[in-house]
């Protein structure tokens, strides 16, 4: 949990444009979040990616972490005090995505996002699923646009006033899952098989 928790530490004092002295504080304000996530199990899921580099001589490096995302499969899993402009709370919300600073352009982001669509299509029976994006941020924004996330609503100018960067919310909905529907029939209908 410690890598997690400074990967986002770091994070949100970059987002928010804080000195490195405040990192320490974030640390233990993530910290307590995540604990407090872990009990909204399994209505909440936290994905971690790790990267694994080679070296020239073919040797394999120590894998690393790359990145993380929390995903709210439901209402009983969303965040008590969301973001603006807000989500339906019944559905499905990608939220506090974060790839470590030296291994972004990576598609990192892009297996973390793809990997969370997959979850929420096997864990949840809807296929609306939202995220935000802060204005600032045109890779992410980007990366979402391709993905086949739609904009539904910006926050007002008025949100600077509370210290916080302008949001896009966004929304896809998500095909219906059946791969692991289908994996399973071929798997009892390999048993029937003479």
């Amino acid at each position: 949990m410690d890598i997690t928790v400074g990967l986002l530490a770091e994070s949100f004092a970059e987002s928010m444009l804080l000195p490195s002295g405040y990192v320490s504080v974030l640390r233990f304000l993530v910290k307590q979040y995540l604990i407090e996530r872990r009990t909204l199990m399994p209505h909440t899921a936290m994905l971690i990616g790790f990267y694994r580099e080679t070296k020239e001589g073919g040797d394999e490096e120590e894998e690393q972490l790359a990145g993380t995302v929390e995903v709210c499969f439901d209402k009983r899993g969303a965040n008590a005090s969301p973001p603006t402009p807000t989500s339906p709370k019944d559905s499905p919300y990608i939220c506090n995505m974060a790839v470590k600073k030296p291994l972004r352009r990576r598609g990192i982001g892009w297996h973390l996002l793809k990997a969370s669509e997959e979850l929420i299509s096997l864990m949840n029976p809807s296929s609306d699923v939202y995220l935000h994006c802060r204005m600032i941020d045109e890779a992410p924004f980007n990366m979402y646009t391709r993905a086949g996330y739609k904009i539904v609503k910006t926050d007002s100018i008025l949100i600077l006033f509370t210290l916080q960067r302008r949001k896009h919310l966004m929304y896809k909905k998500l095909p219906a899952s059946s791969s692991f529907l289908e994996s399973d029939t071929l798997d009892s209908d390999r048993e029937k098989a003479p």
